[in-house]
């Protein structure tokens, strides 16, 4: 069953706005007759590049003030995620400012660039036109600071068709992509942030994350899962009952507490679909899992497995940060936390107690266990669950346990610092070992700096000790998201 709601990450390219000309009176006035046609021979040229990368949209040659609103109008119609700035010649300071002011909150990126490959002895001035735009490219940003101080614009130089200038013109584009898959996204609590342990690095701060980044919020209920478990069949029970026997080894649970897991898990699913939601923050105590009757955590992993981000303990910003990832990248988030670090191994066991990370992220060659946690009885919480007249929860629930896949890795949070949210990010790889007895999904990250410098920059930096973390290197996607969202970022492994 696919559950993404219609916001959900894709792997759709980016559509990407590609804005370009100079002013008409070079063609018009001074005899340069041949100009435009050199000026959309490089402009094809940018756009083969780039369209392996993103799908472009080009308005047409932009000549003055009234072609750069056309331009822009044309840009805001077809929903471009980012808007390239290439200067073909020479652009004056009104085209570019009516392009800026009609995109509004489409993401503007220079591209510093020239139609000729070098300094040669003899040009043509047409050949000399195709050069021209750099001036104007140089003149803009300081322009823009002094009429709009503090204006968001991004930034690339390089020559037209040049592989690294491409890649962070692609970078921006997916950047920006996911910027706007944040702000059409929905986060669920279910029903609310930690309550039954104080963590305030993770209390959130809900009105300053949806002004950074344009998040809706939406709050489920445990009388709302209790409904939607009653509706459950036996039959579709059993039925996922069966085929989590066929993918896991099941260690210590009985039956009948697989087959509860699997019962909550198809309400948990199917609640989440009808919310329309793209990520759940779910809070497991001191409520929801004794009036269950079961841990959710089996659900958790389906619903990562099916395109939700899912962040235990009613996790805000990491939520916000499995949604960014998932739309850069198209793959699920492991929700991580720091656990036993290893110095001589420069690495760091990490992961949490169930439902944070999705079966298909176990490590290839390897079978999943159901597990029951290690030490916790949930009959201790069996107060809430005898005031909503519910049976108790099982003594040790049931929870999956494996190790992800190898490879590279990014991980990302979001710390609320004295003015807003900023973006904490560390790069490394996840290590390739056999799966620890830890009963919960795990992953053992190396980052690319000694542990010792990774936990210093953490302790100076200021961070929340949950992460999301993706299998995938895009440290220079998310370091333009944060340019995007006007926020400062760490890295924690620089």
């Amino acid at each position: 069953m696919n559950i993404h709601s219609q916001h959900a990450p894709n792997s759709v390219k980016p559509k990407l706005g590609l804005f370009s000309g100079g002013i008409e009176t070079y063609w018009k006035d001074t005899g340069m007759g041949d100009l435009p046609a050199a000026l959309e021979h490089d402009i094809a040229c940018l756009r083969n590049a780039l369209q392996p990368h993103c799908d472009v949209v080009y308005p047409g040659l932009v000549g003055n003030e009234q072609d750069a609103i056309r331009a822009a109008r044309t840009l805001r119609d077809a929903d471009v995620d980012l808007v390239v700035m290439y200067h073909a010649t020479y652009v004056d300071d009104a085209m570019s400012v009516a392009l800026l002011r009609e995109i509004g909150d489409i993401f503007p990126v220079l591209y510093l660039s020239q139609g000729l490959p070098g300094l040669q002895d003899r040009y043509s001035p047409t050949d000399w036109g195709r050069s021209w735009g750099v001036n104007s490219a140089v003149q803009l940003p300081g322009s823009l600071r002094r009429l709009w101080p503090g204006f968001r614009l991004g930034f690339v130089f390089g020559h037209l068709e040049a592989e690294t200038s491409i890649r962070q013109l692609a970078e921006y584009a997916r950047a920006a992509q996911a910027t706007r898959c944040l702000s059409r996204s929905r986060i669920g609590f279910l029903p609310h942030r930690s309550a039954s342990v104080p963590m305030y690095d993770t209390f959130p701060d809900e009105a300053r994350m949806i002004g950074q980044t344009g998040i809706h919020l939406s709050y489920l209920y445990i009388t709302d899962l209790l409904r939607y478990m009653d509706k459950v069949t036996p039959e579709e029970a059993q039925s996922l009952t069966d085929e989590l026997y066929q993918m896991c080894e099941v260690v210590e649970p009985t039956e009948n507490e697989v087959r509860l897991a699997a019962k909550q898990a198809i309400a948990l699913e199917r609640m989440v679909r009808d919310a329309g939601l793209d990520a759940l923050a779910i809070d497991m105590f001191p409520g929801l899992t004794p009036a269950c009757g079961m841990l959710p955590t089996v659900g958790m992993a389906r619903l990562i497995d099916q395109g939700v981000v899912v962040t235990t303990e009613g996790d805000l910003s990491t939520a916000v940060a499995g949604i960014l990832l998932r739309s850069i990248t198209g793959k699920p988030c492991h929700f991580w936390e720091n656990l036993l670090f290893d110095e001589e191994q420069n690495y760091v066991l990490g992961g949490h107690e169930g439902g944070s990370a999705g079966f298909s992220m176990a490590k290839e060659g390897t079978r999943p266990k159901l597990r029951n946690t290690q030490c916790i009885n949930f009959d201790r919480c069996s107060s809430a669950s005898q005031r909503l007249n519910v049976p108790g929860a099982p003594h040790f629930g049931v929870l999956p346990e494996f190790i992800t896949n190898p490879g590279p890795v990014t991980v990302v949070t979001f710390y609320r610092g004295r003015e807003g949210y900023e973006m904490r990010i560390a790069c490394g790889e996840s290590v390739d070992v056999p799966p620890k007895d830890v009963h919960y999904e795990h992953t053992v990250f190396r980052p690319r700096v000694p542990i010792r410098q990774y936990f210093e920059n953490i302790a100076r930096a200021g961070t929340c000790h949950h992460f999301a973390l993706v299998h995938a290197p895009v440290e220079a996607e998310m370091k333009k998201v944060a340019q995007i969202l006007r926020m400062p970022c760490v890295d924690l492994t620089a």
